[in-house]
């Protein structure tokens, strides 16, 4: 039912994906990739979750969030979207920002551990030399 307020798919049309008995229209499949912070390939399951993203990737999409939620602030401004509308829009911006500090955040303590480990292994062959 979140979805559905989120998204503006009904609940019925979504229970229809769920159940496969219908595919999803472009536009609803792009909604459902970035409600999920996922590729549509990765939805449809042709491809892998993404790989960790490089400083650029993570700058961009950092941008992106910021000239969306710009965008939604404006046409709110000049009555091209409702309040209620442009909330709504400010909160799915505000959930990817969260995902995506998460996903930086996880990424940075893989890192931490990968060097940790090569660090440890390094100095046990010190120490058997």
């Amino acid at each position: 039912m979140q979805l559905e307020q989120e998204l503006g798919i009904s609940y019925f049309t979504l229970r229809r994906y769920e159940r496969e008995e219908t595919e999803p229209k472009l536009d609803n499949w792009l909604k459902l990739a970035d409600y999920f912070g996922v590729s549509v390939g990765y939805l449809q399951g042709i491809e892998a979750k993404t790989e960790p993203k490089s400083e650029l990737e993570h700058q961009k999409s950092h941008d992106a969030i910021w000239k969306g939620m710009a965008k939604t602030l404006r046409a709110a401004s000049v009555g091209t979207i409702g309040w209620e509308e442009a909330y709504q829009d400010l909160k799915r911006y505000q959930r990817k920002s969260d995902e995506l500090r998460f996903e930086e955040k996880q990424e940075t303590q893989q890192h931490m551990f990968d060097l940790a480990l090569q660090t440890f292994k390094g100095r046990d062959r010190n120490e058997k030399e």
